[in-house]
Formats: structure tokens, sequence, C-alpha cells
């Protein structure tokens, strides 16, 4: 075995599944040289998290993969029932459509619900990480990290020996059992291992018996299987996902090939069917959140930050955001035009959604499962409030006054703007044709101004030079017209969507498409340029 230098990056992703793919594209979409290890082969062959909320959907479109993501999940496009059924083959218990109403959310996003499988969603990824240069090693693996006051060193190794890598920082997304967050001892906080679980991924002709039925869940329970089923859009495989009780005797050696069969004939209901067992995948169920995510230059990312039970399809989703949250952070510390402190904002705001998000899980499992308090049910949110209507409170956001405190998850469609939020979709118009709003963020810093708001422009042109910071300034101006620099509202409803701004007023929107700061008038004297320079200093951890 011999030992080399392997190179150095500004960050190094240990992890390369879905949320190390998704910070790999994030960080490359930003400019920044990441390389990420990971040490299987190549992707995910375990088909996992299938689902995927809008807002999800949104951030992949600000990276590039949402079109390739929406032509990948074309089939899946009518699978849209949970279902309870004693069987595929036998009695319907209940149907219910997922995520009711997703046809009705036109206002509120231009994106939709994705079901897509994981193992087909994470090629994609790669592909649109490599594009934009970030360099993926597969069937690499890190053996050792050591942080120091300048970044850090790790030891990889591959089929070729070991090597040394330097990086200014290292995103561990290394999933529940993190050797990284292991290394540092970060407690995490919880109910912990809820129940143990085995997904068998399986290829079987289901078109008989689905008939024109689409599931996107089935909740399977007869007298030789209880467990959930998830098929394919080709209808000829799926997975099934059964429970195990070590405290019982049972172990993973109990799901062999025949086994894992058996139990997939009995939860399709039709003996004539015949089933190929493909893979097993055993993964618990819990509920834990790391007790920090940032540690000095080591931040931890998706389930090696927080595990959350998958009632709700909530972990992926909540992993990615993750990912989508830090990378615009570490662009601005990587590049000189952010200090430090802008990295601590990440815990700040990412950890109480997971809090909150894991916790939301463990009561959808209750909803579910039938054995919820009225309490509970009460608490349970629904899926656009835990993915689309939280808010942050931070260093990078600037509330207004009397608004310190962290606002309660809402839902997004009565969200106005506030400093914190998601910054509200509302179709403008530009040389004539329709513009999202949420298609003008996702680079860097947006300030959107009324259409009185030009010393708030000559602001944003004077602070971003200061600074040297990107920062891209619009006029929003009602009606069908507007010249150069200026995007025209053509129904007249931005201003009441971004909180009731007046003419003279202004939002400055973060890289992330969190609204940063808000002033909904001109500010006495003509300081704008003084308040939007202090404004994105503080957000900067600039002093």
């Amino acid at each position: 075995m011999s030992s080399t230098r392997s190179g150095d990056a500004p960050v190094l992703i240990v992890g390369g599944s879905l949320v190390g793919l998704s910070a790999a594209v994030f960080l490359a979409h930003h400019g920044v040289r990441c390389t990420l290890v990971e040490r299987h082969p190549s992707t995910s062959v375990h088909p996992r998290a299938v689902g995927y909320y809008p807002r999800t959907a949104e951030l992949l479109r600000q990276a590039g993969v949402e079109d390739a993501a929406l032509r990948e999940a074309a089939g899946f496009e009518t699978h849209r029932t949970r279902a309870g059924v004693t069987s595929l083959a036998g009695e319907v218990l209940f149907s219910k459509e997922e995520l009711e109403g997703d046809d009705e959310l036109g206002d509120l996003t231009p994106s939709r619900l994705l079901l897509l499988p994981q193992d087909r969603l994470e090629p994609l990824l790669r592909a649109r990480a490599e594009q934009l240069g970030a360099d993926l090693r597969f069937g690499t693996e890190l053996l050792s990290f050591a942080e120091d006051p300048e970044g850090v060193t790790a030891v990889l190794g591959d089929g070729d020996g070991t090597s040394t890598f330097r990086s200014g920082h290292l995103v561990a997304c290394d999933g529940p059992r993190s050797t990284v967050r292991e290394a540092l001892k970060v407690p995490r906080h919880g109910r912990g291992v809820l129940s143990h679980h085995v997904s068998i991924a399986f290829a079987a002709d289901l078109r008989p018996v689905l008939g024109a039925r689409r599931y996107s869940v089935v909740h399977v329970k007869n007298p030789e299987v209880t467990g959930i089923l998830v098929h394919d859009d080709t209808l000829t495989g799926g997975t099934l996902i059964v429970g195990y009780r070590p405290e019982d005797g049972e172990s993973l050696d109990d799901f062999t090939d025949a086994r894992c069969a058996e139990l997939v004939s009995a939860a399709i209901g039709s003996p004539g069917t015949e089933v190929t067992v493909r893979s097993r995948f055993p993964w618990d169920m819990a509920e834990q959140v790391a007790e920090g995510f940032v540690h000095g230059r080591v931040l931890l990312a998706g389930d090696a930050a927080h595990v959350i039970p998958p009632t709700g399809g909530y972990g992926a989703n909540t992993g990615i955001a993750d990912a989508h949250n830090l990378a615009w952070k570490l662009a601005l510390v990587v590049g000189g035009v952010a200090g430090e402190g802008l990295l601590e904002t990440y815990d700040a705001e990412r950890r109480p959604v997971a809090a909150y998000t894991a916790g939301q899980g463990s009561l959808q499992l209750a909803v579910r499962s039938g054995s919820a308090t009225d309490e509970q049910r009460a608490a349970a949110a629904d899926a656009l409030t835990v993915t689309m209507g939280q808010a942050y409170r931070s260093a990078a956001v600037v509330p207004e006054p009397g608004d310190e405190a962290l606002p309660a998850p809402a839902d997004p469609r009565t969200l106005r703007g506030a400093p914190g939020t998601r910054a509200p979709y509302a179709v403008l118009s530009r040389d004539g044709g329709p513009l999202s709003t949420l298609d003008l963020f996702g680079g860097g810093f947006v300030l959107l101004a009324g259409e009185r708001g030009g010393e708030w422009m000559s602001a944003a042109v004077g602070a971003a030079a200061e600074l040297g910071v990107q920062l891209t300034a619009r006029r929003v101006v009602p009606g069908a017209g507007g010249g150069a620099g200026t995007l025209a509202d053509p129904d007249g409803r931005w201003a009441e969507r971004y909180g009731g701004l007046t003419a003279e007023g202004a939002v400055l929107v973060r890289p992330d498409g969190v609204v940063a700061w808000r002033a909904r008038g001109a500010e006495p004297a003509g300081r704008e340029r003084t308040a939007l320079t202090a404004v994105l200093r503080t957000v900067l951890a600039r002093g």
C-alpha cells in the first residue's frame, strides 16, 4: 500500500449519497471547487427515498436539475394515491391522495411534488455536479481527519492505497452512522431508535394485479406480512419495507432471499407472480438531532446531522435543504466575501428546522398508526407547512423591529416576505415575457425595489462595490411596461405578496431565496446606501 498526496480543494464532502451529491451540485453551482469521496463504487443501487416536495424541486431548479428530474419522474405522474390494503390483490382498506391540492399550487410555486426513487435521482445529481466541475471520487473512503486553524487534513483510502487531502472545510454527509460525527463525539438528542427495518428491493410483474391503479405508497397488512410497499413506474418492481424486533430474537440474518421473496409474495397477494429479490437495505427508524451542526471547520448535513422518521417523507428533503443552505455560505466564506461567522448561521438556521421536522415525522407516525392522541393530531402540520413554511432567525437575517422571535411554522400561502422566510413566488414580466421571481434567486443577492425605489437601486450599486459582493438590483413597476433594469408586475400583486411594500420600499433576498431584510419605504434623508451596506455587513458577518 502506498501513501501519496491526492490534492486539495476548498471543500471536501464525505459521503456521495443524496445529500453529499446535492452539496457538490450546489457548491459547484456557486463556483466552489469541491471534492467528494464515497466508499461505494457508484451511486445507490437501492431505491430508498422516493418523494421530493415542491420546495426541494425549487432548490433543484436553481441548480439546473429540476428539468432532468421531471423527465425522469414522468412515469410517476399518476402515482399519487396512498392506500392501505390487505395485499395488492386484496381488499383496499383506505385511500388518500398525496399532497392534496398539488394541482392547485400554481399560485404558490412553479414547482411540484416529484416522485422519483433515490437510485434514479442520484445519477442526475452526479451528472450535474460533474458538469459543473465537481471532483467526485467513488470507491474512496475517509480513513481519518485532523482539523487545525487553517483547515482540515484528511487521510483517504482507495484501491491504490492511502493519500492525504487538504481542504479548508469538511462537510460530513456520511449518513446516520456518520464516522465524522462519531470522531467528533457529537451527542445526539431525541427519542432515539424507534424500530428496526429492512427494505427489500424486488422485481415482479405487477401489471396484472395493479390494473389501472397507481400508488405512491401502499400500507400492507395481512397475517403473513405487515409493511410498506412502493412500486416503480414500470410496474415490474418495487420495494417492500418490513420491521423486525431484535428484542424478540429476530435479526437481519432471518432475511434470506427465500424469506424476503415470501414476504413480497404475501404483500402482492397473487400466488402466480414470480418474485426476484434484487437487494436488501437495513435501517433504523429514529428521531435524533445532533447537538451542533458546526464544529470548527467541520460541518454536518443530512442524516449525519439529523435522523427523521420517514413517515411524511421529510428526511431526504431536509437533507437537501441543509446542503442548499450551507453551499452559498461556504461560497462566500471561501471567496473571502463573508466572515467565518456566516457559517455559524448554518447551525442557527438548520438545527431548529431539523428538530421541528423530526418531531413532525414522529407525529405523522403516530397519526398514521392510529395511536395519536388528540393533542398529537392537533400538533401535526401539513407537508407544505413543514417543508416550505418554516422561518429562520440568525445573524444572516435582519428582522423587522418587534419581530425578533422565531415565528411558528405557517402555511406558506399566508407568508408575505417577512425576513427569514422563503421569498414569495410571483409572476413578473421581463422584455414582454413571463418571469418567476424564484428564477431571479440562486446566484448572488437580489434587491427588488418598488416603482419609486431609485435610491435603493443606487444604494445597491454602491454597497456591492464597497463590499465586493454579487448583488443584482431590479425595480418592479406595476402594469405591463418597464424599461431597462426594471421588471413589470402585470397583475399588480407583487408588493402585496412581499408584505405591502410601498413604491419606495425594497426587499433583499439571499442567494438561497430567503428574505434577508425588508424596508417598507424609503430611508429618511436619503440614507439608503448606509442602511443597505449595514444590512449586508450584518448578513455577511463583516462586523
